[in-house]
């Protein structure tokens, strides 16, 4: 006869006091998260200008660390590679904008007439042009009565735009003394941790910055060589607009699954307007090919080690970043979820091995050490 678990001394089965147990814990986790996600909303202003930051400055690190060695003073080094690079990228910006705001501005027109092409194409193919129709004209009329909405919020729209000037400047700021001071800002922080936990600390600390460097560089590799390619390939069909579709592609590659799918559909649609349905048809098998080169050859060599998510894991994520923070937290979501997933496995190792040493010493690894 099989042994049964002994009730708990008030009669209470021990299924269910093992059970009550992990409930109450997991409900003061929860609302831990909750209480944290709350505080982060609140300093939305401020948590994300440090966390866009913190991925910045992956980058920036190894270029200013040269300059050290070189013989250029910290401050030195972090300023000429924080506001050189401001430089560089305003210069671009100044010298490409007036072709890309052109090119922009066709951008929305040439899209919605291939869009208009695609419901002609499936109205052609047998689906009740009627109600295709219908569906437009619903999307359109709610789009027109959503305009007055849109522009009584212009005051708010002016509210938010100088907070992101706020957090662009604070973003500059924190990137400096970040890629200046992040030596001495982790040792005074791992100075005031308990002795016994520092060693850990600073694995898990090494752990996710390898992730987070990893996972920027590896992603911006990857983002250019969609752009460059895709980019390409619309070049050589004559397609319009390259400049601005080869940004989106590099931007979209930042967002897995979603972005990609988008800038390749609007590539693909702007190929049907300039070119008609053969043009269109190349440019989808363009995207589609380096999209599963990208996918099936590059990820895996470049991304290895930077990140090993289950790709169910990487869609949860995207959709509690994109729900908690709309683009920006879908942006995010990624880096941070590699960042979890490295230190989780650190700790994993690290009790992992702590259990092997004292079942290899016939010790208990809850009991306290000898004193």
């Amino acid at each position: 006869m099989p042994d049964t678990p002994a009730p708990s001394p008030d009669g209470v089965p021990r299924p269910l006091v093992v059970a009550g147990g992990w409930a109450w814990r997991l409900l003061a986790i929860g609302l831990a998260v909750l209480a944290l996600g709350t505080v982060l909303t609140r300093l939305a202003v401020v948590v994300l200008p440090l966390l866009v930051a913190l991925i910045i400055t992956t980058i920036a690190v190894p270029p200013a660390r040269a300059l050290e060695r070189r013989g250029v003073p910290r401050a030195g080094a972090a300023g000429i590679v924080v506001l050189g690079s401001l430089a560089v990228l305003v210069l671009l910006v100044v010298a490409i904008a007036p072709s890309f705001a052109d090119q922009v501005a066709e951008l929305t027109p040439t899209v919605r007439t291939g869009f208009d092409n695609f419901l002609d194409l499936l109205a052609q193919f047998g689906f009740d042009d009627v109600r295709l129709q219908e569906l437009v004209d619903q999307v359109r009329e709610q789009a027109s009565g959503s305009s007055s909405a849109i522009i009584s919020g212009v005051a708010g729209g002016l509210a938010v735009a100088a907070q992101g000037v706020a957090g662009l400047a604070l973003l500059i700021v924190l990137v400096f003394f970040l890629v200046k001071d992040g030596v001495q800002i982790v040792d005074w922080m791992i100075a005031r941790t308990p002795t016994a936990q520092r060693e850990l600390l600073v694995a898990m600390g090494r752990r996710a910055w390898q992730a987070l460097a990893g996972y920027v560089r590896g992603t911006a590799l990857v983002a250019l060589i969609d752009a460059v390619f895709i980019g390409i390939g619309l070049a050589i069909l004559g397609v319009t607009l390259v400049l601005p579709l080869s940004l989106l592609v590099f931007l979209g590659a930042f967002i897995p699954v979603v972005g990609a799918f988008i800038a390749g559909l609007l590539a693909v649609l702007v190929a049907l307007a300039d070119g008609g349905l053969v043009t269109a048809l190349i440019a989808l098998a363009v995207v589609v090919g380096v999209q599963q080169l990208e996918g099936n050859v590059l990820q895996p060599m470049i991304m290895r080690r930077a990140i090993a998510l289950h790709p169910v894991v990487v869609l949860l994520a995207l959709a509690a970043g994109a729900s908690l923070a709309g683009i920006v937290g879908a942006f995010l979501s990624l880096p941070v979820a590699a960042v979890a997933a490295a230190v989780g496995n650190e700790v994993r190792l690290r009790s992992a091995a702590t259990l092997s040493a004292a079942e290899g010493q016939g010790t208990d690894p809850a009991d306290p050490a000898p004193a």
